[in-house]
Formats: structure tokens, C-alpha cells, sequence
């Protein structure tokens, strides 16, 4: 046995150097195997590449591959986990949230890896990571829950930069920039006040998780993401974390971004529903990249100008913002409803299988077809 394994044993907590045949109820010869083999090397760090810890209850480790692990804390009587970080990044290698309760845990990242020692028996069904020490979060790979699935918050007010990013084995990831507010012992919703939530480079993959969410001040799309369910809540606000329902709060107009929503050529947004929503009063949105919802709705409204190309969804689409520019196509698998206050221009074809209704506030331009009861293949 090397040094590495005695130091593995000494990092233990419940680890002792026994005579008898069995260890952690493993054949010694099993143990030694395993230990061999796999490499385990989970010492109880304060930090690791990228993480550093800010609060007792946390614990961090490292994968026999090298991919870090964070042994979550425990959770509360309503199975979240808080955790809190002076810094919080992931590699390119991705990192492993440790909610295994059983001696050891087979994971996609890291192998196989000791259960946490942290979590007394219970897993978490939430995790929440939150980041207090100053400076944005990099995300570079792949966010992995060991063991029992749990929706994943990731809160950093500094903001946060996805390229490369994804999750495994969790139904529900949110990316916030929001002070996460808790009530009875659940994130029950978001004070948002500040910081920018950016998908670069890389881009996001989110279509192996049930719901993905950005609830930030601003959001920046410059490569795609591609999800089953997606919402972006942009503005000062405050969310309620079930039903994503924001209520503008007092913010400084000095520090109001130039665009709630900026998505580049190079931004599009692929998922089964989407869900856009700016609410900061003259706040635009800009989506220059294609915008495909390919099982749902498209649902879009902006308390600014919006602006858009080519956008379609098998479901209904529907557009309100103070003043409205559609540069390419726009089609809906049933009913197309744009609604401004102020003007609404359609500089290309505005389709739909069913009804479409277009109500302008101001002056209603149009330089192309509308023509409704068409199926997307006509």
C-alpha cells in the first residue's frame, strides 16, 4: 500500500486500521483492490482548483482522475444543503457534488468515489451554492450530483460565465446572480439587484435535465444553449423560485444595463419551451440568434424594445414588449399573439398553423406575408 492510501485512511473520520478479515465491511482483499485501483484521494480540504470554502459544514475532496469533489454540507429538515464560497469555478474537467449516502457512489466525473460523511444517512434534495467572496464564477465543465438527484443553485452576485458547462444527474439547475431568500428552510426565491449571467465559447447543454434557469440583472448569450425547458428572468427583481414570477424592485437607473436580454448571432436558444422575460422599464432585448422551441411555447416579454430573428416554436409564440421589431420569420405550431405598446414591425413572413393576432399601441409596419393556417413543412 502506497502513501497515498495510508493518507486516505487518515482522512477517514470513521477510518481505523482493523486486524479482523473485514474493513467497511469490504474483504480486505477487496479493499486493497479498490484502493489500488481506483486511487481514492478524498482529503478534507478548505480548497481545491477554482473552490474555496467560506463556511464551516463543507468539505472538499478529489477524485482519483483528479476531478474535484465538493462533500456538500448537510441538509436541513427541507432537504436543502447550503453551502457557501469565497470562490466557486469549474474546470474543464467538471466537478462532483457529493450527495451519496453510501460507502462509496459509482459517478459519470470521477469513478467510483467514497459516499459523504457530511450528510448523516440523509441526502439533499437541493443544493445550494453560493458565492460571497467578490469575484464571478467560470464554468467549464460539467456539474456531476452523486447519489440522490437534487436541483442545483448556483447564486454568485459577482456573476457567473458558462463555456462548456452542463449537469448530470439533477432535474433542475438554476444560474443566479439573485441573494437567494430562504423561508421554512427552502429557497423560496431571489433578490436580484446586480450581475450578469453570460453562455460563452463552449455553451451550455442542458438537454439531459428537466428545467434550466438564468434569473440575473442581465444576461449575455454569445454561444448556444440547448435545453428541455428554459427560462432567462432578467431585470431588478424579486423571483419566487417555484413559479419564476418577477416584481420589479427599486434599482438605480445609473446602473441598468444597456440590454436585459443580449443574445449574439452566435446565441441561438434551442429547447422544448422558452420562456424570456426583461422586466426593468426601458430595458431592451435583443435576440440576433435563432430561437427554436421544438416541444412547447416560446413566451417573450420585455418591458423595453425586442427585437428578434428568426424564431419558431410547435407551440403557441407570444411576444409583448413596449415596442417590438421582428427582422426575420417568426412561426407558431398553433397561435401567434404580438402585443406593444408602442410600435410593431414585421420586416419578414409571420406564420402560423392557427390564429394570429397582432395588437399595436403605436404604429403597425409590415414587410412581409402574414398568413395563417400553414403547417411549418408548407
Amino acid at each position: 500500500m502506497d502513501v497515498r492510501q495510508f493518507a486516505f485512511l487518515a482522512r477517514q473520520p470513521s477510518a481505523a486500521l482493523k486486524t479482523r478479515g473485514h474493513f467497511l465491511g469490504l474483504p480486505k482483499r477487496g479493499l486493497a483492490f479498490l484502493l489500488a485501483n481506483v486511487m481514492f484521494w478524498q482529503p478534507l480540504w478548505a480548497q481545491a482548483d477554482g473552490i474555496v470554502v467560506s463556511a464551516p459544514g463543507t468539505t472538499l475532496g478529489q477524485a482519483g482522475n483528479g476531478v474535484p469533489i465538493v462533500n456538500i454540507a448537510a441538509p436541513n429538515g427541507s432537504g436543502l444543503s447550503h453551502n457557501q464560497f469565497h470562490d466557486y469555478n469549474v474546470g474543464a474537467n467538471g466537478v462532483i457534488l457529493n450527495n451519496a449516502i453510501d460507502r462509496t457512489q459509482s459517478t459519470q466525473l470521477g469513478g467510483i468515489i467514497l459516499g459523504n460523511s457530511n450528510l448523516n444517512g440523509r441526502a439533499a434534495t437541493t443544493i445550494l451554492n453560493e458565492v460571497n467572496g467578490g469575484s464571478p464564477s467560470q464554468l467549464r465543465g460539467y456539474t456531476e450530483v452523486a447519489g440522490q438527484s437534487a436541483h442545483v443553485i448556483v447564486a454568485n452576485p459577482y456573476g457567473i460565465s458558462c463555456s462548456g458547462c452542463g449537469f448530470i444527474n439533477t432535474p433542475q439547475a438554476t444560474l443566479t446572480t439573485g441573494k437567494p431568500v430562504i423561508t421554512n428552510g427552502q429557497v423560496s426565491g431571489y433578490q436580484v439587484d446586480q450581475g450578469s449571467v453570460s453562455i460563452e465559447g463552449a455553451g451550455l447543454n442542458a438537454n439531459n435535465i428537466d428545467q434550466f434557469e438564468i434569473i440575473t440583472r442581465s444576461a449575455k448569450l454569445n454561444a448556444e444553449i440547448q435545453a428541455k425547458n428554459l427560462a432567462i428572468i432578467a431585470g431588478a427583481n424579486d423571483v419566487d423560485a417555484k413559479t419564476l414570477k418577477a416584481t420589479a424592485r427599486t434599482a438605480n437607473p445609473a446602473n441598468a444595463p444597456q440590454l436585459a436580454i443580449d443574445s449574439s448571432a452566435l446565441g441561438g436558444m434551442y429547447a422544448g419551451a422558452i420562456k424570456l422575460v426583461g422586466t426593468e422599464a426601458g430595458v431592451g432585448v435583443k435576440l440576433d440568434g435563432k430561437m427554436v422551441a421544438s416541444g412547447g411555447d416560446i413566451q417573450l416579454d420585455a418591458n423595453g424594445h425586442l427585437s428578434m430573428v428568426d424564431t419558431a416554436a410547435t407551440g403557441a409564440v407570444n411576444l409583448k414588449a413596449q415596442s417590438l421589431e421582428a427582422k426575420g420569420p417568426v412561426y407558431a405550431g398553433t397561435t401567434l399573439d404580438m402585443q406593444t405598446q408602442g410600435d410593431l414591425t414585421s420586416q419578414n413572413n409571420l406564420v402560423a398553423k392557427d390564429r394570429i393576432t397582432l395588437n399595436s399601441g403605436g404604429q403597425l409596419s409590415n414587410n412581409g406575408i402574414i398568413e395563417a393556417g400553414v403547417n411549418l413543412d408548407n
